[in-house]
Formats: C-alpha cells, sequence, structure tokens
C-alpha cells in the first residue's frame, strides 16, 4: 500500500520533531496517525519510539505482524522481532549469499564482492548501498540457497563494541554527524568517553539507532546454528574468506581491509562487563569457538 503525500508529508512532520528533541509533539502527531492511518510506516515510527522509550518488548510486539510486509527494513527492526530473518548481499549469478555483520570485517567483504561483479570498490563508501541488502529467511538457506557459498564473519562482542566506539565515535565522529554536529541528543552525548559509552551501553542502543546496530549479538544476524552456512570464520580469518570466494568465483580477488579503527586503539578490547553479558550469552553459545 502506496503512502498518499498526506501520509508522507505527516510522517516527515514526526521525523524532524523527533530529530529536534520534540518527543512530545512528536508523539502526539503519531498517536493522531495511528487514529487515522493504517499505513505500515506509522507502525514503523511506532516501534522506533517505543525502543527510544525503553520498551523493548512493545515494539517487538509492533513489529512482528508486519515486519514482512515492510520496504527495506532495517537490521534493528529484524532484530528486535527475532523471527528468523536477515539481511543478505546476494549475488544470484554468481551463487553468493553473504551476511554482513557490523564491525566483523563487512565492509571489505562487500568491496570484494563489488569485485567480484565487476565493479570498482567503494571502501566506506560501500555503505551508500545498504538498500542493496535483501531480507532472507535463516530457515531457507539450507534449501532455497543450498548450492550458494553462504557465508558471515563474527567477531567476539567486546571486540565489535570496542570497534566501534573508537573507530565510529571517537575517530569518526559518527553519533554527532547524524545530528548535524549536536553535542548532545535527548540528553545523551554524541562524543562521550569510554568508560560513559560502555556504562549507557542500553541507553545509546536505544536512543541511536547506528549504535544499536552495530552492537546486536551475532546470533540477532545468523540465528544460533552455525551448521546453516556453507562457511563462517572470526575476523582474523577474513583472508580465508576471500580466497575461498577467489576459488567459488575463479577470480583472483583482492583483500581489502576497510573501517580499520586507528592504529593506536587497535589494543586488545577490555572484558565485557557483567551487566551486558545476558545480551551477548547466546553469542558465546552458538559461535564463541570462532572468537
Amino acid at each position: 500500500m502506496r503512502a498518499t503525500d498526506a501520509e508522507k508529508a505527516l510522517a516527515a512532520d514526526i521525523w524532524d520533531h523527533f530529530l529536534g528533541e520534540r518527543f512530545d509533539k512528536a508523539r502526539t502527531l503519531l498517536d493522531q496517525a495511528l487514529r487515522d492511518s493504517e499505513h505500515l510506516r506509522f507502525r514503523r515510527i511506532q516501534a522506533r519510539f517505543q525502543l527510544f522509550e525503553g520498551q523493548e518488548q512493545a515494539a517487538a510486539e509492533t513489529l512482528k505482524p508486519i515486519i514482512e510486509k515492510a520496504w527495506a527494513p532495517g537490521s534493528w527492526e529484524l532484530a528486535i522481532t527475532g523471527n528468523g530473518l536477515s539481511r543478505a548481499r546476494v549475488l544470484p549469478a554468481e551463487k553468493i549469499l553473504f551476511f554482513p555483520i557490523p564491525k566483523c570485517g563487512s565492509t571489505s567483504v562487500m568491496n570484494v564482492l563489488k569485485v567480484v561483479l565487476g565493479e570498482e570498490s567503494r571502501g566506506e563508501g560501500i555503505h551508500d548501498e545498504d538498500a542493496k541488502k535483501r531480507p532472507v529467511k535463516l530457515s531457507d538457506v539450507p534449501s532455497k540457497y543450498a548450492d550458494y557459498f553462504s557465508a558471515a564473519l563474527v567477531r567476539a562482542p567486546m571486540d565489535r563494541i570496542w570497534s566501534f566506539y573508537h573507530g565510529n565515535i571517537a575517530a569518526r565522529d559518527q553519533l554527532a554527524k547524524h545530528h548535524d554536529g549536536a553535542a548532545h541528543f535527548y540528553g545523551m552525548p554524541t562524543k562521550p568517553d569510554w568508560e560513559t559509552f560502555i556504562g549507557e551501553l542500553p541507553r545509546y542502543r536505544q536512543v541511536f539507532i547506528t549504535a544499536r546496530n552495530h552492537t546486536e549479538p551475532v546470533t540477532s544476524f545468523l540465528g544460533t546454528d552455525p551448521s546453516l552456512f556453507r562457511w563462517l570464520g572470526g575476523l582474523a580469518d577474513l583472508p580465508k574468506l576471500v580466497a575461498q570466494l577467489s576459488d567459488h568465483t575463479g577470480q583472483a580477488l583482492p583483500l581489502l581491509e576497510e573501517m580499520k579503527s586507528p592504529k593506536k586503539n587497535r589494543s586488545g578490547a577490555p572484558a565485557l562487563p557483567n551487566e551486558l553479558a545476558p545480551l551477548y550469552q547466546a553469542d558465546f553459545a552458538a559461535f564463541g569457538r570462532y572468537f
């Protein structure tokens, strides 16, 4: 169902108020839209606002009935519903199915896949092609994609969080840039020190979607059954994955290493705080052998 011009304008107005830190006004307009319209975009905004309000289970319940009908669902939306949908780069002619996970070498592999297609690699600009990722049911991988080279790279939770903080926040000022350079967004510093960020990670995951996407458990992207995939490895196995892709395609593919954190911050990450352990418990159970 296509949105009317009025629905599009109202949705844009709601987002403008939210991004302008006028949440009460945005919520009032959304409540009106939910009464007057059945368009899915308002239900998706509702889920986003519920997440912001800390009502994560309510957000999941809002999205579950509509997620498979939604246009270009985001990683956080698929993850929070927990219904076995993921996003993958699908190359039908080459029979390649790659599941990109943020902070797990996905920028590098996505650029390698550009080379597979005979196109120029784009470095960090590859993220402008996010819409090329397609929703894939994990349960379909062994059947619908049985003859594909299905692959993913995984990484320990704290290594990913540490990399996101140093590479995306400290080095690239990503949170501030997403909010017109503001020093704070709804009271949260956009360039926090490490202690603030890790101590407030649950709230950062609710306020900033980029923080949520980059720190989602691996199991949110891949489920809990490693046997679904033809190839899995840890981040250190990136050269092996490129070699496998070279064998699969018959092309001599380059080893590209994009989005590296600054050298001074590549030291080992600290231990995962106890309070975050439940969030990543399934990651260690399913994929710990690769970390």
